[in-house]
């Protein structure tokens, strides 16, 4: 369909007029019923991926902070703890006993 100006006279703009007053008045078709709660639900599902990705993000983040954190940082040297052994033979044990 062809649209011209409004101050011509072959009468388009009356037509396009009732055809868009035609389409106001008609009843809504049955697909549009659930059409809101479906778009809801959508929204609903790509808010909570996007927390779901937020919140991965952010523990990778934190988890190659600590790591960079606990490489820089100076350690001491490891040293073997004096004192009583938890595994292993005890003083007691006879074949210490028979040294003495």
């Amino acid at each position: 369909m062809r649209i011209v100006r409004q101050d011509m006279k072959d009468g388009t703009m009356d037509d396009l007029d009732d055809m868009l007053a035609g389409l106001r008045d008609a009843p809504a078709t049955a697909r549009f019923d659930g059409l809101e709660a479906a778009v809801m639900q959508g929204l609903d599902r790509r808010r909570e991926r996007s927390v779901a990705r937020r919140s991965l993000m952010l523990a990778g983040v934190m988890a190659i902070g600590i790591g960079w954190i606990g490489s820089t940082l100076p350690a001491q040297p490891a040293q073997a703890a004096p004192g009583p052994l938890l595994i292993g033979m005890s003083d007691y044990a006879p074949s210490r006993l028979l040294e003495r």
